[in-house]
């Protein structure tokens, strides 16, 4: 269900007392959003996979909904779909890992690549320039 969507039960529903409300609106998983997230960018889990680096079971286990992945993982899956700051922290709550938070300057590094769409590897590069544990 897409943001719009649920503005509209709660616009439309307004008669409703909250717990009605509340009923109404679906919860959403990390494995909810992250299928949407492949749909909506167009790519395949074995694309998905390629780009993140991760080991492949891993990574099948992730996409299956079998593990949820530490905050690392989740960065370079972001990072993978191009997704921007608001969609990747949305990924990271879903996971139940911290947000990515600009006063810390490792999570400013991965932000400032993410914003000029660096992959894995040149945000890797710019950690370990400033001497950061790399994504992996």
């Amino acid at each position: 269900m897409t943001t719009t969507e649920l503005l509209n039960i709660l616009n439309q529903n307004q008669h409703l007392s909250f717990q009605e409300l509340f009923q109404k609106i679906p919860d959403i998983t990390f494995l909810d959003y992250l299928s949407m997230l492949l749909e909506t960018h167009h790519i395949s889990k074995s694309e998905l996979i390629k780009k993140t680096y991760l080991e492949r079971t891993y990574a099948y286990q992730i996409l299956n909904g079998t593990r949820l992945p530490k905050k690392d993982k989740v960065l370079q899956i972001a990072i993978a779909l191009q997704l921007d700051l608001h969609e990747t922290n949305i990924l990271l709550t879903l996971s139940k890992n911290q947000n990515l938070y600009p006063k810390i300057k490792r999570d400013a590094l991965i932000i400032f690549g993410m914003n000029h769409h660096y992959d894995i590897q040149r945000i890797n590069e710019l950690l370990d320039e400033y001497n950061f544990p790399i994504l992996e």
